[in-house]
């Protein structure tokens, strides 16, 4: 059969190795795997047509193997779209770099099953103009975890930006502010987040929940496709480019989540990420599913120099024990997670867990430290609820992980009580201490720095509605905690010593007469490891840390007390002529927790609230005061400076204090140990 408009087509046997529509020097080469026996047909389309105007079997001479291919010389898909029809089904090319037909995010699938189509990849000639990945080490990454569609979706940006790409373009500057270097998308790939709906084979039928969407997309992906729904214009390519090239002149890195089930297809997938970094210039993939085949990644060429982040693997095998130039693998640690949750709602016997997820930073891989993401509680209902409430994803409550290691603080879910939402801010205000001041790469789930709240909802994968989306009524409501998470990244980004590029040893090593870390606690030099004790302070020694102009970081001392009482901690000598100065309070709410040049000095102990943690920093004394002979009025205390080596970042000026409304009588905090959990009641 000839092909309307393309006369001069030549039809031959094709190329099985490229799965997928690939444009050749003259013509395209169209191939796809299937069953030996399937029948299996090649369908064009014009782009307004509703049916197919070209078909073409596929029999045995364009058969190699499962892959069935075919060229087609000289052929002008300019208004052309494709699908392939196997064994009488219409079938979506699994290696189609567009998808039409599906522009409007839930939508229910049509009954025409032409309706959804494969398009041809137009982002030839893209002009990159000077753009250049900001290869951000995993030693100064701040990584920021997005839902493409739920973190703008209830945004001020323009309704046509919302959910998008160009959405996230928009929020740059705010990335910036907060000190985002790295954003992790999650499924930003062709997924079908509505199932197409089939008539039950005999008598045999299964009940599903109406209209169920896959809000989070992990699942079978079509994995070479930007998803068409979160584009505001018409060409995913061009949009999804702009992004990653906006991106990446505000020095922001882009990684991908990409999800393979069991049955994935390893060298499609293997080929997907090459199809990304080689097309999109996305700088690394957080790599899911059974079927991820993560030992190929790993030694594939052209990934070679690309972060892959993962759950785990063997690098010891992977790298034969073999010191690597540079980290380009990242373990995703879920017992970061785990420990530093029931560490912070003062669980018995976690201060040796603790102690190990604060140092471990591996040599040959990075860790990725998180204490929420999208699969469980946000931080504000981590400490909000004791139990999960995913009652409006409609399985009774029965979905989603029971076992949350979190506690509301004395009443389960929202309170007007000032004492309780006191607490849990500096619960918050706590966890991203944890975060930030332990080695490894912290990640921010999106939304968490505003107190983002999911109404106790722990498994928001089928939510494309207020509950799955960020609420930034945040910005103004918790706009102290919002304050706090920019200086305390600006903190961590100041000290390389709280982000070493690889594993602290605990030992004097360069013979600075300082360990590079070391714990101590109520005695210095000695950590409690008693099941009893809920405190651990720990003391870097900057002279191991270079800062951007070659010279030595600063002595940090940061102590955590899980207690629910004041505890004191004792501090370690410093060098002759230095003291500690207090440069942040998790408990102190009069403020943004930063204090500046006014920071108290502290000499052989700390006072730490309960459930507080704080940060010293060693500066050098202030001159002794002059005595000045003859009359005169005696003069004022000095005030303390920060000059020389101890100074405090610039960043660091003390903001204007945020009123808090004075509390209502005080209560006594209640351990949060299973036994003595409120369970939803009101404390005190």
């Amino acid at each position: 059969m000839a092909i309307p408009g393309n006369k001069s087509v030549v039809v031959t046997s094709g190329s099985p190795l490229l799965l997928g529509a690939s444009q050749m020097i003259d013509g395209y080469n169209f191939a796809v795997e299937a069953d030996e026996d399937a029948k299996v047909f090649l369908l064009l389309y014009r782009k307004n047509g509703k049916e197919p105007f070209y078909e073409l079997l596929l029999d045995e001479k364009y058969r190699t193997g499962r892959i069935f291919s075919v060229f087609m010389k000289k052929l002008n898909v300019n208004s052309l779209e494709y699908n392939f029809r196997i064994n009488g089904e219409i079938c979506l090319d699994p290696c189609a770099s567009r998808i039409s037909g599906r522009e409007h995010f839930g939508a229910p699938w049509d009954t025409d099953p032409h309706k959804v189509r494969c398009g041809f990849w137009s982002g030839e000639g893209y002009d990159w103009e000077d753009e250049k990945s900001p290869e951000t080490d995993f030693g100064d990454m701040i990584l920021y975890k997005v839902h493409v569609r739920g973190y703008t979706k209830q945004s001020k940006l323009p309704a046509k930006l919302r959910g998008t790409f160009e959405g996230l373009i928009q929020m740059i500057p705010y990335w910036q502010e907060l000190g985002i270097n790295t954003v992790e998308l999650m499924p930003a790939y062709e997924f079908m987040e509505i199932s197409r709906q089939k008539e039950p084979e005999g008598l045999v039928s299964t009940k599903g929940k109406k209209d169920e969407v896959n809000y989070w997309g992990y699942g079978n992906g079509l994995y070479f496709a930007p998803k068409r729904s979160y584009c505001a214009m018409k060409d995913p390519h061009r949009e999804f480019c702009d992004m990653i090239k906006a991106f990446h002149k505000a020095g922001i890195s882009c990684m991908m989540e990409m999800y393979f089930p069991a049955e994935a297809n390893p060298l499609m997938a293997l080929r997907a990420l090459q199809f990304w970094k080689q097309n999109y210039h996305v700088d690394g993939f957080h790599v899911l599913g059974a079927g991820a085949p993560l030992a190929l990644i790993m030694k594939d060429g052209l990934l070679a120099g690309t972060k892959i982040l993962a759950d785990g693997m063997d690098t010891a095998t992977l790298y034969k024990n073999q010191k690597q130039k540079k980290r380009c693998f990242a373990e995703y640690n879920l017992g970061f997670l785990q420990d530093m949750r029931r560490f912070l709602k003062s669980d018995e016997d976690m201060v040796p867990a603790v102690q190990y997820r604060i140092r471990h930073n591996p040599d040959d891989h990075g860790v990725i430290n998180y204490i929420t993401c999208q699969d469980g509680f946000t931080l504000n209902d981590l400490v909000s609820y004791n139990y999960k409430h995913n009652e409006a994803n409609g399985e009774g409550n029965n979905d989603g992980c029971s076992y949350n290691y979190s506690w509301n603080c004395g009443i389960e879910g929202p309170s007007r009580k000032q004492w309780i939402r006191q607490m849990r801010e500096r619960q918050m205000r706590a966890a991203f201490a944890m975060l930030l001041f332990s080695q490894g790469v912290p990640m921010i789930y999106g939304g968490d720095e505003i107190g983002n709240s999911q109404e106790g909802n722990n498994n928001a994968y089928c939510q494309d509605n207020p509950i799955g989306w960020i609420d930034w009524r945040g910005l103004r409501k918790n706009a102290s905690m919002l304050a706090f998470v920019k200086k305390t990244v600006a903190l961590r980004k100041a000290h390389p010593v709280l982000h070493m590029n690889e594993s602290m040893k605990e030992a004097d090593y360069l013979g600075k007469g300082f360990p590079d870390l070391s714990f101590h606690g109520e005695r210095a030099w000695f950590c409690n490891m008693e099941n009893t004790s809920r405190m651990i302070g720990m003391m870097l020694c900057g002279e191991y840390a270079r800062q951007a102009d070659g010279t030595g970081d600063d002595f940090l001392y940061v102590g955590f007390n899980f207690h629910w009482e004041t505890r004191s901690m004792a501090l370690p000598n410093l060098p002759e002529g230095m003291e500690w100065k207090k440069v942040m309070d998790t408990g102190d709410l009069t403020c943004d927790g930063f204090y500046g040049e006014n920071g108290q000095v502290y000499e052989r102990s700390v006072e730490i609230g309960p459930r507080t943690v704080v940060v010293l920093q060693g500066v050098k004394k202030p001159e002794p005061e002059k005595k000045h002979k003859g009359k005169g009025k005696k003069s004022e205390n000095p005030v303390l400076s920060d000059a020389g080596k101890g100074a405090l970042p610039g960043n660091f000026v003390k903001e204007e204090s945020v009123e808090i409304p004075a509390a209502d009588e005080a209560k006594p905090e209640k351990p949060a140990d299973s036994a003595e959990n409120v369970n939803g009641k009101e404390a005190g």
